[in-house]
């Protein structure tokens, strides 16, 4: 069982949580910036051949609750602090790592018509496309977030199997409901579990690197 946290972890725990939602408005800034060029498509052939099936806003729109407040409170409560920290530093780390391509290397996914009129069709349109401009293409945020908790997750399957496995298969919806809404092009996939890796191993490497000492005789 973890220890309960002292003070000072407390209040990292909560600049953590801080820094998430910080991670989160900056992705915002940028998807409502203007841009002094016109933003590249990155849009491959097989792009083109992938239909919009709205049914995938359902895992689309429960990404950002789960992956910035109920994975890491599960990292901290089943694993403990260092895994939390990991989890939560990678999160903003990784972000970071987007913002700056979205500084510099700015990308669009035009937006596709959407005929249907089922709820879904309704909620893509107006609560996705209304809410979130065709830019902030590459990496992807909604992969980056979904592949770091399925990391974490996954670190935590032995200890919580059930919900972690559950979780995994969940957050798995999301990397092809990012092609399948039309909020990205398949490049954007590659980018963004790039980036979440990266981010991830990063952090705990550094943050757990202590406990990985070698066995002595």
């Amino acid at each position: 069982m973890n220890k309960p946290l002292e003070r000072a972890q407390k209040f990292v725990v909560a600049a953590v949580f801080i820094g998430i939602v910080l991670a989160f408005i900056s992705y915002e800034i940028f998807n409502k910036a203007t841009y002094s060029y016109e933003p590249l498509i990155m849009r491959g052939w097989l792009d083109s051949k992938i239909p919009i099936v709205s049914i995938f806003v359902i895992p689309y729109v429960s990404f950002h609750l789960l992956a910035a407040v109920v994975v890491p409170l599960m990292s901290l409560k089943i694993a403990g602090y260092k895994a939390f920290l990991v989890n939560g530093t990678a999160i903003i780390v990784g972000q970071l790592c987007l913002d700056v391509a979205y500084a510099f290397f700015q990308t669009q996914v035009p937006r596709t018509e959407v005929t249907g009129n089922s709820p879904f069709d309704w909620i893509l349109v107006h609560v996705i496309y209304g809410n979130d401009q065709p830019l902030n293409g590459f990496p992807s945020n909604h992969v980056t977030w979904s592949v770091v908790s399925i990391i974490a997750l996954w670190r935590i399957r032995t200890l919580a199997p059930r919900t972690s496995w559950i979780m995994m298969a969940w957050f798995m919806l999301i990397l092809p409901a990012t092609v399948f809404l039309h909020q990205h092009f398949l490049v954007d996939i590659y980018g963004g579990v790039f980036v979440a890796f990266s981010a991830y191993w990063a952090m705990m490497f550094l943050i757990e690197k202590p406990e990985l000492g070698v066995n002595r005789a």
